[in-house]
């Protein structure tokens, strides 16, 4: 014999297991908006000539472990002029997979 209530606890219960569904699908999109292309946590070290910097970052799910120093090349020089980081500055970026390198495309401090 079924309790009238019920079918509230299915609902509540499928209406949670949705939640949870988009969360975990929100994460990842954060983590890789797209194929190829990733969203980098870490601290700038230094910038070596127009458009590559020294970074050490945190690990990128789907691509790499943490990286105590790890060069990347930002996409131009008026992208790392623009974000005006000083050595120790935390740091987001989003890196591109070319063919030859992780291309920066976008970077930002963080407070």
């Amino acid at each position: 014999m079924r309790r009238a209530g019920s079918w509230k606890v299915w609902v509540l219960f499928l209406f949670l297991l949705v939640g949870l569904g988009v969360g975990i699908w929100g994460t990842l999109r954060a983590v890789m908006p797209e194929k190829g292309v990733y969203r980098v946590n870490g601290v700038y070290k230094d910038r070596w000539g127009e458009t590559m910097i020294l970074v050490q970052h945190e690990p990128v799910p789907g691509l790499m472990e943490t990286m105590e120093f790890m060069s990347f090349f930002a996409e131009s020089k008026e992208l790392l002029d623009a974000a005006k980081l000083n050595k120790g500055d935390r740091i987001r970026f989003t890196i591109k997979q070319v063919p030859d390198r992780l291309l920066i495309v976008k970077i930002e401090k963080l407070p």
